[in-house]
């Protein structure tokens, strides 16, 4: 039983930042409506979401390629190539985001930060899942 509940906190730890980017996506409508921003902060903000969340697609990419692998799923090559080329993209795309939530302003900008800051970690530290020969 200890074990199942370490597979469900490990599964929940993993999705967070898919949770996080859905609640600040879904707030930043609402944000803007009542708050006078600049509009440079307010552009800034949103492409700092929309590259957090295209590299939390190369992470949940990565963990699902992952999850293949325990259960002996094999996957084209040419999805893993996709899969290596887009994981290198969304490095330089999560610091991108870190930059812009630094400068923009828009909703929940501390979580979403830590959440890209987890999903950056991730990314740098699990190298390439291609191993040539």
């Amino acid at each position: 039983m200890l074990y199942d509940m370490e597979v469900w906190v490990s599964g929940l730890i993993l999705l967070s930042p898919v949770v996080v980017l859905g609640i600040a996506w879904a707030k930043s409508r609402q944000f803007y409506s009542g708050k006078p921003i600049h509009h440079r902060q307010k552009l800034l903000y949103l492409v700092a979401l929309v590259a957090a969340s295209v590299s939390t697609l190369a992470y949940l990419g990565y963990w699902g390629w992952r999850v293949c692998g325990l259960y002996q799923i094999t996957l084209p090559f040419m999805a893993l190539l996709t899969l290596e080329r887009f994981l290198y993209a969304s490095r330089l795309l999560s610091a991108v985001a870190i930059v812009g939530l630094f400068i923009g302003r828009g909703p929940h900008r501390v979580l979403v930060t830590l959440a890209t800051l987890w999903v950056m970690l991730q990314l740098w530290t699990h190298d390439g899942i291609i191993h040539w020969a």
